[in-house]
């Protein structure tokens, strides 16, 4: 008898809900872990494989319009070289400036190659960013390029990228660092009128005994003439040349940042109401880690906030 009615005693108490099972909304199991990732992307960019019929080579050409753009304008346009290494840089850098006001707005384009292979984009840059072939046989094989490279850019890449977005003509940059700083010389000093600025990025005017030369006197002739008128930064790497007196070590360094001084004062002698010069030394930086600062000060020179 006790045994039934502490039976029904439970019972009841279950009954009563006392021991009744709660109804609880367990949290849902957590999504599975996506191990891989995704890509990054970068904002409002595309990039586009142009194989050239000049040279027969395959170009990237990395495209960015401007924060918040408005189709209705026509914007410069920034030309990156070496654009697998600097096309991100360049990009994140205009965009930050331009939304703190600090520049105006432009698209940027950045020319490079189809590969992440470090090695081969070396081997391509090194034809493509020298206007002759080297005296060195270092780069026996592997240089020449750049009167070729310059003319794919202006008579393909060019067109190509003003048939996809509105591009203000007037207003055309070109930015490029050491080989790439050489062949921009080449482009001002041969087709001064294709951009409206030019910047050379620790230029490597030492090339071939220091033959890039050879045109400035047809330049400056013309530049003194008053049919020029353009903008050219030059900056360099304040580290970037030996000052010691080991004669072999400053050879070694090739007079990076005495080159480029003697350069810009040479231009800015020229016709300076026609001709605006800035030359800029980044104390502290080296050949290798100034190109984004030397990135940020084209902003500023090129694309002053109106």
């Amino acid at each position: 008898m006790l045994r039934i009615v502490a039976c029904l005693l439970i019972l009841g108490l279950f009954e009563t809900g006392i021991f009744a099972q709660q109804q609880v909304d367990l949290p849902a199991p957590p999504k599975a872990v996506q191990l891989e990732g995704a890509p990054v992307m970068l904002a409002r960019a595309k990039q586009f494989d142009v194989t050239s019929r000049i040279n027969g080579q395959t170009y990237r050409v990395m495209v960015s319009t401007p924060y918040m753009a408005d189709p209705a304008i026509a914007y410069p346009v920034l030309y990156v070289l070496d654009g697998n290494a600097y096309f991100g840089t360049a990009t994140e850098t205009l965009t930050r400036q331009f939304f703190l006001g600090t520049v105006a707005p432009a698209i940027v384009v950045g020319v490079g190659y189809p590969t992440d292979d470090q090695q081969e984009m070396i081997r391509r840059r090194n034809v493509d960013l020298t206007p002759s072939v080297s005296k060195a046989p270092d780069f026996s094989g592997m240089s020449g390029g750049g009167d070729t490279f310059l003319r794919v850019i202006e008579e393909e890449l060019k067109p190509f990228v003003e048939a996809r977005y509105k591009v203000d003509r007037a207003q055309q940059i070109i930015w490029g660092q050491s080989l790439g700083g050489l062949i921009v010389l080449r482009a001002l000093f041969r087709n001064p009128t294709a951009y409206s600025t030019y910047v050379l990025s620790c230029p490597s005017i030492w090339w071939n005994d220091r033959e890039i030369l050879g045109d400035e006197k047809a330049f400056s002739k013309r530049a003194s003439a008053g049919d020029l008128h353009l903008k050219v930064l030059v900056t360099s790497a304040g580290d970037g040349q030996y000052r010691g007196d080991d004669p072999q070590r400053r050879a070694a360094d090739n007079c990076m940042v005495d080159n480029a001084s003697e350069l810009a004062a040479r231009l800015m002698a020229l016709r300076p109401e026609n001709i605006i010069v800035k030359h800029t030394i980044f104390e502290g930086e080296r050949h290798s880690t100034v190109p984004q600062a030397s990135l940020s000060r084209t902003m500023r020179f090129a694309l002053p906030r109106q």
